[in-house]
This record gives structure tokens, sequence and C-alpha cells, in this order.
């Protein structure tokens, strides 16, 4: 044979021919030429039966195909099949019938040979087709590693999963066709939704789980949409009784197949190193339109994807971990600044001792605690107590002041908020409870939580789970809560301003603090433990008390209980000379206006009136200045109060009218005993 017949890609021996004839005559002429060249011929089919029997006996690289053959399947008809398989074929004819060659063209064969043909002709159709075919699979792989290129960066975009996926959805479009995609990621038993409905020709409508519900008038449970059949190991291809099959066992492609007639799938499970489990099903309204060359394309994407896919979702961990240490640094450090110690719990008497012994007892728990006490108590070293004898001290302890939130942030500040969820998002946020990850949660004053968050909080104590402001899907929590007030949240549960279920959930183990005024006998430690302690940080030595000072401290009332005494002693520090025991530096419960001296309101000097004196009277006129100040504020919110019938929160309430926080009229109200001799006048008639 001349050595122009033969290719120069590949030699002729390695190209393996099947020849699909029904004539003989021809059949044998055909595999003369072709072993005269060198090509092997693996065997002659007369009809597509036998055709396929020998294509599972040896894969042929090339088949020469007559469009006729013995019994009623057509060479058109296993050109269908040979294209699906990825087989170059070439068609040898003498049919001129333009339907026929419509039908011909429709199945992109590598060649047209017609009969009667020539030797040169055989050859030289099968040097093109060889040609094409090696340059169609080149081809082929550089589309197919652009497309892998395209998706990993596609996917490790920054944004949300919904638009990674969304990007991810457009470009697999053009290799895979679909009319709906549905991606679940289930993740510690939670299934995460995402759905893309193609509406046009680039164009897709983002759909949860509640839109799909809402469109089809179904209510089924979201978590029955986990199939319940055995999900397959790798691409499958559904159509027909098959696609009936599965959709029995996937309630949720049920319930898209008759919202969107759906009539065929191809299904693709990907499953990662930390247990989470995707699945993806591609679905179109075109019956049988998957064909065995998009399940090879995923079938190659599999590993590509679920590297990518674990990668980004470990760049994800990464940056979520990085951010809480650097929160929780910025927050020890704010914590350092406070310079509370444990060992500041100082005392000795009965009722101080048995709040030690609670404490002991549900310390090692993780049972939710309730502090309640006056303010001043020391409620916040409480909770530091609970923690630091709990299996959570090696973790952090976060605290939040309820009371000291704007009522729009609270929520952000509690659960976190997503990048753009609101006006000023500009970047992700975890929050105080995901920060709390593992460890304790203190919320302080917690009856100043609005009702409308007291709803989440009780959500989020009871399914142990948050979700962050503008986040599509929940996140589990391991926190311990301590909560603290100096409300009777029992009355405030009465009068409508605190929910009944969360004080119960917030009550599972109540502990109730001692005034000040009530354990009498641990004044003298305190005092002498606050003046070492402040004299310290004054750089002053101590030397102990002046004679009447202790008898003062034991019999004044202490309204601001320990957080006032300590103040009072540090007052004193401050004026002691250092030189003589202490003594205190203003009356007990007097005003601190007491301290200003009178030169400082640039009033005269009285003759014989001695230093002491000026720097610790009180200024008649502005002590009573002061106090018709609050006398006449008391009386404005009470006709405010009586003009909106009692009602403090909400539109046309107290609290908008005197453009206050609810929380602090409520305050202030509570320290001028308002609420206790408020009594509600009926409307003029």
């Amino acid at each position: 044979m001349p050595s122009s017949t033969t290719l120069p890609f590949t030699s002729a021996s390695t190209c393996k021919i099947l020849i699909v004839e029904d004539e003989y005559i021809i059949a044998n002429d055909l595999q003369i030429i072709l072993q005269t060249a060198g090509y092997p011929v693996i065997g002659i089919a007369r009809s597509v039966p036998m055709a396929h029997t020998l294509i599972e006996q040896q894969r042929p690289d090339v088949v020469l195909l007559d469009i006729y053959l013995k019994g009623p399947a057509t060479g058109i008809d296993l050109a269908k099949q040979l294209k699906e398989l990825g087989i170059p074929f070439i068609y040898i004819s003498a049919n001129d019938n333009q339907r026929v060659l419509e039908a011909v063209k429709t199945t992109q064969p590598s060649g047209y040979i017609v009969k009667p043909f020539r030797e040169k002709d055989v050859l030289t159709a099968l040097e093109i087709s060889r040609y094409r075919h090696s340059h169609s699979v080149e081809m082929k792989l550089r589309e197919e590693k652009a497309l892998q290129i395209a998706l990993t960066e596609a996917l490790s975009e920054s944004g949300t999963w919904e638009k990674k996926l969304m990007a991810a959805a457009q470009l697999l479009q053009g290799q895979i066709p679909f009319d709906f995609l549905s991606i679940r990621h289930q993740r510690q038993a939670r299934t995460h939704h995402f759905n893309f409905y193609r509406v046009g020709f680039d164009e897709y409508r983002i759909l949860s789980v509640q839109d799909i519900q809402q469109m089809t008038s179904n209510r089924t449970d979201v978590q029955s949409f986990i199939p319940t059949g055995a999900v397959p190991t790798g691409p499958v291809r559904y159509s027909g009784d098959a696609f009936g099959m599965w959709c029995r066992q996937d309630a949720f492609v049920q319930l898209l197949v008759k919202g969107f007639r759906l009539e065929s799938s191809l299904v693709v499970p990907l499953s990662m190193r930390n247990g989470d489990r995707f699945l993806i099903s591609f679905l179109s309204r075109t019956p049988a339109v998957y064909q065995p060359s998009h399940q090879e394309l995923l079938e190659r994407l599999e590993q590509p994807l679920l590297l990518t896919l674990e990668r980004v979702m470990a760049y994800e961990e990464i940056a979520r971990l990085s951010e809480k240490l650097k929160q929780e640094n910025s927050y020890l450090q704010e914590e350092v600044k406070t310079l509370v110690n444990f060992d500041e719990l100082v005392g000795k008497s009965e009722n101080l001792v048995q709040v030690f012994n609670l404490v002991t007892q549900v310390a090692p728990t993780n049972t939710t605690v309730l502090i309640m006490g006056e303010s001043g108590t020391g409620k916040e070293l409480f909770a530091r107590a609970i923690h630091n004898r709990s299996s959570r001290k090696d973790k952090i302890l976060v605290k939040i002041n309820c009371a000291t939130l704007p009522a729009n942030l609270i929520e952000s500040e509690l659960f976190g908020h997503e990048k753009g969820s609101f006006t000023g998002a500009h970047e992700q946020r975890i929050g105080k409870f995901e920060l709390a990850q593992g460890g304790t949660i203190f919320l302080d004053e917690i009856g100043e939580l609005p009702l409308e968050l007291q709803a989440k909080l009780l959500r989020v104590l009871q399914e142990r789970e948050i979700e962050r402001v503008g986040g599509k899907a929940p996140i589990k929590t391991d926190v311990r809560v301590i909560a603290a007030t100096n409300r009777d949240l029992e009355m405030e549960v009465v009068e409508g301003r605190f929910r009944m279920d969360l004080y119960f959930r917030l009550a599972a183990f109540p502990l109730a603090l001692p005034p000040l005024r009530e354990r009498t006998i641990d004044i003298p430690l305190l005092a002498d433990f606050f003046a070492r302690k402040l004299a310290r940080k004054q750089g002053k030595p101590f030397l102990g008390f002046s004679e009447t000072v202790l008898q003062e401290l034991m019999n004044y009332s202490w309204p601001g209980n320990i957080r006032e005494l300590e103040n009072v002693i540090e007052q004193a520090i401050i004026l002691n000379n250092g030189q003589s025991p202490l003594a205190l530096g203003r009356p007990l419960g007097k005003s601190l206006f007491a301290l200003t001296p009178i030169g400082a309101h640039s009033q005269s000097k009285p003759p014989g009136t001695t230093p002491d004196q000026l720097t610790f009277s009180v200024p008649k006129d502005l002590h009573e200045m002061k106090q018709r100040q609050q006398e006449n504020e008391r009386e404005y919110i009470l006709a405010i109060l009586n003009q909106t019938n009692g009602r403090i929160r909400g539109a046309g309430g107290a609290a908008e009218l005197l453009n206050l926080k609810p929380t602090t009229l409520e305050y202030r109200m509570e320290k001028m005993g308002i609420r206790k001799v408020l009594t509600v006048q009926p409307p003029t008639p």
C-alpha cells in the first residue's frame, strides 16, 4: 500500500475498524481494502443487534456504516448510539433521498462514502475521519480544562454561596442543558437548598424552598426533602420509568416535577471528607435529554469539583476562625481593662455563703443560670465564678449588656450579620454567640431586652442554634447562658414586658444575691479589701481607718450596694494625704455636688470659712435647683403617661413622645418611683 494512505498521527495498525454492512460482497471488498492498508477489522455486522454485540466485545475506533441494514433498525439509529458512545463513524451508501440525507446530516458523521466506491475513497475518508476525531478530542479536552478552571474561579469568588453556585450553574449550562438545577448541601443533619429555575436564554430565578412550596401549593415538611432511597455513588441519568422511580424516592424532586413539568434528570452526589454531602440534580422538560457524554463529563469533573469545594469551605472556615480569634483578642483586651477579678467575691456572712454553695453546685453543669439582685451586688462577679468553676473555664466568657445597645443593633451584636444585610453592613460579622462558642455568654440586664428580641433568644435556648441577620442557614451553637437582672422579672411577665416562656427558660437555676444592707458583717472586710487595692492603684500607703469610719459604713443602708461602697472608699483614698488613717470624703448618702468647691462656681468666699468647709459644703441653691429640676421632670413624665393612658412602648407611646428609649424611660420611672404611684386618669368626656 502506498505510504500516502497512512496517517501521520497514529499508525493504521492501532485503528480498529468495524464494518456494518448487510451486502456480503461490499462488506468483503471493504475488509480486503482495509486489511491491505494495515487496518485491523474487528468484524462485520449485518444488523444493528450484531453491531451492538461486536462493540461490547471490542470497542472499535471507527465504524463504516451502511444506512439500510437487515432488521427494523437502520444505520441512522445505530449512528445516534455511536454518537453517545463517542465513536466516530462513516456512512457508506448509494442513497440520494433528500429526507434520508437530512436525517444523516443530523447525526454528524465523520464522513460519507458514495457507492460504488474506490479504494482511494475509503482510505481518504478514513484518514480525514481520524484527523477530525483526534482534533475534536483535543478540542474537547481543552474545553473541559477551561471549564474546570472557570468553575474553580467561580466557586472561589467572594460572596454568598448562592452567588457562587449561580455562576457555576451558568457555566455548566453550556455543557449540560437544564431547565431546573437543584443543589442540596447536607451538613450535620441539616439540608440547605439552592434552586435555580431557568426562565430565559441566560436568565435564572433563584427560588427558596418556601417559594417552591407557594408556587406548587404544597406544604410538605422541608426535612422530608432528603431522598429516602439509596443515594447513587456517582453521576446517574434518569428518564422514563427510571425517572418516575427516582421521583418516588425523592420527595423534593417529585415536588419539582409536578410544579415545573420536568421529565428527565442527571443526578450527581458529592461526598466530602469532612462529612458534608452535596446532591446536584440537573432537571429538564425534555425526555431522555441527558446522554452518556453528559454523564462522562460529570464523572471527569467530580474530583476537581470536590477538591475545589473542600478548599473553598476550608478557606471559609479559616476566615471564620480568624475573625473569631481577632474578636476574641479584642474582647479580651477590653476585659483586661476592667480589672475585674474573681477574688473580689469577699465576705463570710451566712446568706453569702449560701450563694457560694449554690454556685459550687451549679457551676459544673451546663444549666442556664439567672442571677437576680439589686444594682451593684456583684452579678458579673458571680457569673465569672460560675464560668471559672465549669468545664468551659478554658474557653471565653463573653459579656453583653442588653441595656446599653441600641434596639436596632442588639440582634446583630448577639447573632452577627452577613455582608450587605442592612445599611452599613460592609462585611460579614460574627455575633457574641458565635464568639462564645464552647464557652459562656453573660447577658447582663436581660430585663431590658426588647420583646421582639426575646422571641429570638428563646429560639436560641430551645434549638441551640442561631441565624445571622441576612443569613440563609442556621448555625449550631454550644454556649452556656448566664443572665442577670436587677428587675423583678415575674412582675415584668405579669405586666406584659417579658415573655413567660423565656423567663422559665432563663430561670432554670435562679440565683438571688443579697444586698449589702443584709450582709453588714461583710462591710469591714470589703472596705479593707477595696482600700488596699485602691491605695496600691493610687500609689499611696493605707494606714487603716479612722475610729468612726467602720461604724458609719455599717450603719448606712447602701442603696448602691458594693459598687457604692467601692466608690466611697475610692473617694476617701483620693482625698487622703497618705499620712493619716482613712476618713470618709463626704457624708454617706449626700450628693456628689458636696465635692464641688464653692470657688469653682465663682462665688465669693464667706468670711471665716475654712478650706475644708468650702470643699465639702453643699451649695444650698444648687441643691434646691437640682431638686426642682427632678420634680419638674417627674411631673412632665406623669403628664405624658396620663396622656398615653400609661402606655410606654410602641407608636404613640410615652417613650416616643419623650424621644427616649423605652428602657431609658422605664429606668427613670423606677428611679423616681413613678410606677408605684401612677394612676391613669380616664379621658375627659
